[in-house]
């Protein structure tokens, strides 16, 4: 049935680029069906595969370990169904976190590093993700001029000890390129750190990305703190606390998320990383992943008293 169920949702995300409905909208419908699927393995399978593979039973523990594997296979065939390769990175980095908990941060750590390692290896044979890592190792030559525009704007803000300011930022928006010497409209999309960089300089943009970022892992505190005490066999067996740890899980694996992919746009705009095209949450233009952060967040809030 999983694999029935997995094969209704690959052929309607097909469907659905065939319809023309843009990536950005699916890349988000796909997010949440990852972190909705990986909260109830979470619930009902993680805690049990951890003990079994602690206690020595790694052959049991990689059964349970099976249905998050698969979960994996089903997005990666949805974004190749799509085109849409950015997203994959994000969540494939949020399930090597959760393995790490199973496997120990040794074990987490060899699967990330195999996951780096088979991007580079095969993404050199792929138009689209050879072209950015060309770019990457060598912005100027490149045949994408991304990094390089990315490169030279950061450094002409970096001039200046509080960026160019509000409303001096060179900005292209439709103009032709040939006309203008600043950066296209997808500045406020994937480009945001760099947008913010102009506009308050480094110092502006590193304030905002440690504020935001401080804000996400205060509800990977909290959910950490709570976990424990509400994740037993007894309270599994009560409805209501049930929902009560889906909403706790939830809010961690859609926080965890959030933080990733935060810092893998971040990463990708100061070259630390090839670009993603991977946007900032709650920050980037985009009404449908602004929509959908915002369900998920306040969601979490209206389930408190004190919201």
């Amino acid at each position: 049935m999983r694999w029935v169920f997995g094969a209704v949702v690959v052929s309607g995300f097909y469907l659905a680029h065939r319809q023309n409905i843009p990536q950005y909208v699916t890349g988000e419908f796909l997010k949440i069906v990852f972190v909705v699927s990986l909260c109830g393995w979470c619930v009902w399978k993680m805690p049990l595969a951890a003990q079994l593979w602690h206690a020595g039973h790694a052959r049991t523990s990689l059964r349970y370990l099976l249905g998050a594997m698969s979960l994996m296979l089903l997005v990666s065939a949805a974004a190749f169904v799509t085109s849409d390769k950015g997203p994959l990175l994000v969540m494939a980095l949020l399930l090597a976190v959760l393995l790490a908990t199973v496997l120990g941060w040794t074990g987490g750590m060899g699967l990330l590093v195999l996951g780096f390692a088979a991007i580079f290896l095969v993404g050199v044979d792929l138009d689209v993700v050879g072209e950015r890592l060309q770019a990457w190792r060598d912005p100027f030559t490149a045949d994408r001029d991304d990094m390089a525009r990315l490169m030279w704007f950061q450094l002409e803000a970096a001039r200046y000890e509080w960026g160019f300011g509000v409303g001096q930022v060179p900005w292209c928006g439709t103009a032709r390129l040939d006309v203008c010497r600043g950066l296209p409209l997808q500045l406020q999309s994937d480009y945001t750190f760099t947008a913010i960089m102009g506009w308050w300089g480094p110092w502006g943009a590193w304030s905002w990305l440690l504020l935001f970022s401080a804000y996400v892992y205060r509800a990977l505190v909290y959910c950490a703190r709570v976990s424990p005490s509400v994740l037993t066999p007894l309270t599994l067996l009560q409805p209501k606390f049930v929902k009560e740890v889906t909403a706790i899980h939830l809010l961690f694996l859609f926080a965890v998320l959030i933080l990733m992919q935060t810092w893998i746009t971040v990463a990708g705009n100061l070259g630390w990383l090839p670009l993603t095209g991977v946007t900032w949450p709650l920050m980037s233009f985009g009404k449908s992943s602004l929509w959908i952060t915002t369900f998920f967040v306040g969601a979490w809030g209206l389930r408190r008293p004190n919201a």
